[in-house]
């Protein structure tokens, strides 16, 4: 952070059960990892604009120059990124109307830690990031832009693993630990097929089959997963959760599509078919990265990596 300007920081996401069926009260189990999206705002001598840089963590991401307090475009190096965040620059508007209005002229620097198309919560950590600039609730900013459930927002606000769950449109959310011995053995594994989240919830929405049973189902192994005493206990639980989200979803799981010569268990993150996979590896790890790099799979870490310490 440099002298005369405001900071902040907010964390990604790893959804490790209770996808989808999280939207309809099923408690979901999250970690928030430690790589995030920062956010630094400065005044600057150039009136009525904004000049928005965005860097990931391998360079530069987009530029945008706006207007104030209207957002209009004046100058940018990818347009569909630059609607994207006028959006959501409006819909904070929206909630808080004096937000902008009385700026000047300001830069923003954003630097995401990883790379957008991992999945990791971009889009959340950025949301958080501005709700606590323009001091409005992230939730109720998540809810006007995205249809989510808003547990990626619960992560970005917590450093801890946490239960989070939605009921009559209450939310809650209880961090935990998750710190088990067989921690170094739990690998995520990012398949090189990002997600859309909103058309995931949509398929959803019109596909999908389930009772309160499944969102039983699902809120129970949640729960049990945290107290598992060996690697056995945990890989039994990732299995049923995958065999009970593949009926709700009519949709094979991604071990039989992609890891059906895998020996140990592989869990769908998120939306199912791209992103991460959470897979428990049994192998010497040299067997395990040769296996993953012959699947054409050179992004991955292990729980410990991820973990906030």
């Amino acid at each position: 952070m440099k002298n005369n300007s405001k900071y902040w920081h907010s964390n990604g996401k790893l959804l490790i059960t209770g996808e989808y069926l999280v939207l309809e009260g099923a408690t979901a189990f999250a970690i928030p990892i430690n790589k995030g999206q920062s956010l630094e705002v400065f005044k600057t001598e150039e009136k009525a604009s904004l000049l928005w840089t965005a860097e990931h963590e391998n360079g530069n991401w987009f530029y945008a120059k706006l207007s104030l307090p209207n957002l209009e475009i004046l100058e940018t190096d990818n347009e569909e990124i630059s609607k994207y965040l006028v959006r959501i620059l409006n819909k904070t508007k929206d909630i808080n109307p004096n937000f902008l209005v009385k700026a000047d002229g300001l830069k923003v620097e954003t630097k995401l830690e990883f790379l957008p198309k991992h999945g990791l919560g971009s889009s959340s950590t950025l949301i958080n990031n501005l709700a606590m600039w323009a001091e409005v609730d992230a939730f109720d900013l998540q809810k006007a832009t995205f249809k989510g459930s808003g547990y990626d927002i619960a992560c970005a606000k917590h450093s801890k693993p946490l239960f989070f769950k939605i009921n009559d449109n209450e939310i809650f959310i209880k961090e935990t630990i998750f710190n088990p011995d067989f921690s170094d053995q739990v690998y995520f594994v990012y398949l090189g097929k990002k997600q859309k989240s909103l058309e995931s919830i949509k398929d959803f929405r019109q596909n999908a089959n389930y009772t309160n049973l499944e969102i039983e189902e699902i809120s129970e192994i949640s729960k049990a997963l945290i107290n598992c005493q060996n690697l056995d206990e945990f890989e039994r639980l990732i299995e049923t959760h995958e065999e009970i989200m593949s009926k709700v979803l009519g949709r094979p799981t991604i071990k039989q599509l992609m890891f059906s010569d895998f020996e140990g268990s592989v869990k769908s993150l998120g939306g199912w078919g791209g992103d991460f996979v959470m897979m428990t590896n049994r192998l010497d790890k040299i067997d395990f990265y040769d296996y993953l790099a012959k699947k054409g799979l050179d992004t991955f870490y292990t729980y410990n990596e991820l973990l906030i310490k």
